[in-house]
């Protein structure tokens, strides 16, 4: 579904990202981990076209993308729940929502309902102003946000960023149900014990660079992970 060939990115004169190069298969969980700073949201952001990679190129499907504007790319399939919720802070809870399907208006009833079975929580709160939703019910507000857009790609960029640990079980049980219900998902994490237990491939960056790569399951168990990322 993804597929990222060696991308280049700088910041002015920082290297940020270096011959990165990875895929997404449909219907899978890959997770990219590793430390602050190590390149992973920029490499979220490139893919969606906030950024721009001086070399190579990013195919979706069968189409190069690399110069397609972001807000393009909602009415291809590809949606970005970006690092820090980003919600617009003084609608409600269900005009943002709204908003998730601007690209596609008629599904608005239908992804409201999808929505709230989805997140209880939020159906509750439909008519209250998003910035005064906790930091939980913000990434779910978020969640929801791109799903109105019914992506066939939702890459998630830290969702369990400053969470209590029950709603960081509550927001990666919600990922998981997401893929079994066929969603493709390209998540970064740092919390890596979790996004590896459930990923089904993994990629670590290291200083812009993918030093590692294999399945969740094998990651998980290697001594270099464990030592660097899971406190072994």
């Amino acid at each position: 579904m993804l597929k990222v060939d060696n991308l280049n990115v700088y910041y002015g004169k920082i290297h940020a990202l270096k011959d990165i190069n990875f895929e997404v298969k449909e219907h899978e969980i890959v997770a990219l981990i590793g430390a602050n700073g190590a390149g992973k949201s920029t490499t979220l952001k490139t893919i969606s076209g906030m950024l721009r990679s001086s070399t190579g190129s990013i195919t979706f499907g069968n189409e190069d993308i690399s110069h397609i504007e972001s807000y393009k790319l909602i009415t291809k399939g590809l949606a970005h729940v970006p690092e820090g919720r980003r919600v617009f802070l003084q609608m409600t809870v269900e005009e943002n929502l709204e908003m998730g399907a601007y690209t596609n208006p008629r599904y608005i009833k239908e992804g409201l309902e999808d929505v709230y079975k989805r997140f209880p929580r939020l159906l509750h709160r439909r008519n209250q102003i998003a910035g005064t939703l906790s930091g939980g019910e913000q990434q779910m507000l978020a969640m929801g946000r791109a799903l109105m857009s019914q992506p066939k790609l939702l890459m998630l960029d830290e969702p369990s960023m400053g969470l209590a640990p029950i709603l960081v079980d509550q927001i990666f049980d919600i990922v998981k149900e997401l893929h079994e219900q066929g969603t493709t998902i390209l998540l970064v994490e740092q919390n890596a014990g979790k996004a590896l237990e459930i990923a089904d491939r993994a990629y670590v960056l290291e200083s812009g660079r993918i030093v590692l790569s294999g399945t969740g399951a094998e990651l998980a168990q290697s001594e270099e992970i464990k030592k660097a990322y899971l406190g072994g």
